[in-house]
C-alpha cells in the first residue's frame, strides 16, 4: 500500500527498520505473470454474459422510467422554459439570463405576504433560543479562510433558503450589452420590472449626475464612510479612492474599475484620477487619466467612479465585512460559547435576528462560483475572487490603522476621534459617534441589572469565550496575513476590572452599530442607484456617458 499506514502500523514498522528489519531490495523476477490469466480465464465468457444480460436488462428498465419521468418533469420544465422565453417580448422585455428569471420568481413568491418580523415573543420567543453548540458549516468558495453557517443551524425555524436557489449556479451565463434608447426611462422601466420586490425608496434622489449630486453621494451618501485626506501640491483635499480595483481582470466587454475622486476644503470636485482605462497590462506600466470638472470626459469619468464605488462598498464593505466578518462572526461566537439563558446573548438576539439565514443565503446564492455576485459584477472569476481576498486590507473600520497612529482601532466613537485628528469631521462621522454612544448607554444600562459588580461580568468565563473566537476569526490585513493574527483581546485579558468591563461593553455597542447603521450604510445602496446613474458593470462600448446592461 502506497499510502501512509495507520499509527500502529506505522510505529511497528519504525521499530523494525530502527532493529535492522525490513524489507531488503529484491529483484525483478526471471518468469514474471504478464496478464495474469490463469487460473480464473476459463471463466469469464461465463461470467461475461451473465454480466451483459443483467446490463441489459438494467439499461431496459432506465430506457423506461426516463420516459416516465421525462413526462413528468419533462413537460413542466419545458412550460418553465418557454414561460420564460417570452418574458424577453413586449411589454415585460427582459433579455437577461434564465438563472436572474428563476431567482425573481422565486424571490417574489416568498415576498407574497411575509410578515415584518419584530422582537415580540410571535418571532422571538424564548423556546426558539437553541442550546449552545458547534454549528455545522462550510467554507467559502472566495476570500481566505471564511467558514458560514448552514442556514439550518438558525434559531426560530428561520430558515427560508430552497433548494431550487443553491441548485441554479449551473445555469450558464450570458452578457446582454444593449443601451436605452433616447426616449427611455430607465428608471421607469427597472421599476415596472422590480415593483414587486424593490423595497421602499425614502431617499428623494432628483438629481443625481451633478457635481452637486456627486459631492452629496461622497459626503452624504454610499462613499460617506471612506473619505480620507491627502496633501497634493501643497493643499489639503477630500478623497474617495477606488483605484484598488483597477488591477483586477474583467471580462471581454467590459472596462476595468477605478477612479479616486478629489474634493477641495469646500467641497468642491477638483479631478478624478482614473488608473481603470485601457486594458491591463503586464509590464509594470498602467496609465492613469485625470479629469478635472468641465473637460471632455468628465461625465464619463464620474459615472466610472460611481460604479467603481458601489461595487467597492457593496462587495468588500458590505457583503465581506459586515455579514461575513462582523455579523457572522459574532453570531457564531454567540452560539457556539454562550449558553441560551446567557443574559447578553438574549440581550443581542434581536441584533442577530436571521443572521444565519441571511448569510447562508449569500453563501450559496451570492458569494459562490458562478452565482448572483460573480455574474454581477465585471469581474473574471480570478478577479472576483481576488477581489474578496484584498478585503481585509480595503476595509477601512479603524483595524487599517497603523499602530504608531494608535491602530488597530477596533470602536466607532474612539475611530471618529483619530478621523477628527486628520480633518474629517462630517456630519456623517459626528452622528456616528453619537450612534454609538447611545448604544453604549444601552448596552451599560442593561449590564447594570443583570451584573451588580463589575467583577461578575469582566470575569464571565462565557463572555471571554465569545470575544476570544470572535478576534481569533476575524481577518485583518497586517504582515504575513495567512500565518499571523492581530491580538486585539491582549490588553483586555490583563486589564483591570473597569478596562474589561468598559472594553465588554463597547464591542457589544459596536456590535450593534454594525447590525443597524452600519449595515444601512453600507447595504442600502439601491436607493442611491437607480437607472443609468451607475452601473456595477462599465461597459466598454465607447460611448462618453457610459452604458447599463438591461
Amino acid at each position: 500500500d502506497r499510502h501512509m499506514p495507520k499509527t500502529e502500523e506505522a510505529e511497528r514498522l519504525l521499530e523494525e527498520g530502527a532493529a535492522g528489519s525490513g524489507w531488503p531490495v529484491q529483484q525483478p523476477s526471471t518468469s514474471p505473470n504478464y496478464l495474469f490469466c490463469c487460473p480464473w480465464i476459463v471463466f469469464v465468457p461465463i461470467f461475461g454474459i451473465v454480466f451483459f444480460v443483467v446490463v441489459a436488462i438494467g439499461l431496459w428498465l432506465v430506457v423506461n422510467l426516463a420516459w416516465v419521468v421525462g413526462l413528468l418533469v419533462g413537460l413542466p420544465v419545458s412550460f418553465a422554459l418557454v414561460y420564460y422565453w417570452f418574458w424577453r417580448c413586449c411589454p415585460g422585455y427582459w433579455p437577461t439570463d434564465l438563472y436572474e428569471k428563476v431567482i425573481y420568481t422565486v424571490h417574489m413568491l416568498m415576498t407574497i405576504n411575509a410578515a415584518v418580523p419584530n422582537a415580540g415573543p410571535e418571532f422571538m420567543p424564548v423556546s426558539g433560543l437553541r442550546p449552545r453548540e458547534q454549528l455545522p458549516k462550510g467554507l467559502m468558495d472566495y476570500a481566505l479562510f471564511l467558514q458560514v453557517p448552514y442556514g439550518s443551524a438558525d434559531e426560530f425555524e428561520l430558515s427560508s433558503e430552497t433548494v431550487l436557489e443553491k441548485s441554479l449556479t449551473f445555469l450558464p451565463q450570458s452578457e446582454h450589452l444593449k443601451t436605452f434608447g433616447p426616449d427611455e426611462n430607465p428608471v421607469e422601466f427597472v421599476m415596472n420590472q422590480m415593483s414587486s420586490i424593490y423595497p421602499p425608496i425614502y431617499q428623494e434622489w432628483p438629481d443625481k449626475w451633478s457635481d452637486t449630486a456627486l459631492v452629496r453621494f461622497c459626503l452624504h451618501g454610499l462613499g460617506a464612510h471612506r473619505l480620507g485626506v491627502e496633501i497634493r501640491d501643497g493643499k489639503k483635499l477630500f478623497v474617495i479612492k477606488t483605484n484598488a480595483l483597477s488591477g483586477l481582470p474583467v471580462r471581454e466587454g467590459f472596462e476595468r474599475y477605478g477612479g479616486d475622486m478629489y474634493f477641495d476644503k469646500d467641497w468642491k470636485p477638483v479631478m478624478i484620477i482614473d488608473a481603470g482605462h485601457g486594458p491591463l497590462r503586464q509590464d509594470g506600466i498602467q496609465e492613469t487619466v485625470t479629469t478635472k470638472p468641465g473637460e471632455a470626459g468628465w461625465e464619463r469619468a464620474k459615472f466610472r467612479f460611481r460604479s467603481s464605488l458601489f461595487t467597492l462598498v457593496t462587495l468588500v464593505d458590505h457583503l465581506y465585512d459586515i455579514h461575513l466578518q462582523k455579523s457572522n462572526l459574532f453570531v457564531t461566537a454567540m452560539r457556539e460559547q454562550m449558553s441560551s439563558d446567557h443574559p447578553v446573548r438574549r440581550f443581542m438576539t434581536p441584533f442577530t435576528y436571521r443572521t444565519i439565514t441571511v448569510n447562508d443565503n449569500a453563501f450559496h446564492n451570492l458569494l459562490t462560483k458562478n452565482g448572483m455576485a460573480p455574474r454581477c459584477f465585471a469581474f473574471t472569476d480570478h478577479g472576483f475572487g481576488l477581489a474578496l481576498a484584498a478585503g481585509p486590507s480595503l476595509v477601512l473600520d479603524g483595524t487599517e490603522v497603523p499602530a504608531d497612529a494608535g491602530g488597530p482601532i477596533l470602536f466607532r466613537a474612539d475611530y471618529v476621534d483619530y478621523l477628527k485628528s486628520k480633518g474629517i469631521d462630517t456630519v456623517y462621522w459626528r452622528q456616528v459617534s453619537q450612534l454609538f454612544q447611545l448604544y453604549l448607554r444601552f448596552v451599560l444600562a442593561y449590564l447594570e441589572c443583570y451584573y451588580p459588580n463589575k467583577e461578575d461580568f469582566a470575569n464571565d468565563p462565557e463572555m471571554l469565550a465569545l470575544v476570544r473566537q470572535y478576534f481569533y476569526q476575524l481577518e485583518t490585513a497586517g504582515p504575513n496575513m495567512l500565518s499571523q493574527r492581530v491580538d486585539f483581546t491582549m490588553h483586555q485579558s490583563s486589564g483591570k476590572i473597569d478596562e474589561k468591563y468598559m472594553f465588554y461593553a463597547m464591542y457589544l455597542a459596536e456590535i450593534m452599530f454594525w447590525a443597524t447603521a452600519g449595515h444601512e450604510q453600507a447595504g442600502e445602496a439601491c436607493l442611491q442607484f437607480f437607472g443609468p446613474q451607475v452601473d456595477c458593470r462599465c461597459d466598454n462600448l465607447g460611448d462618453d456617458e457610459g452604458q447599463c446592461d438591461d
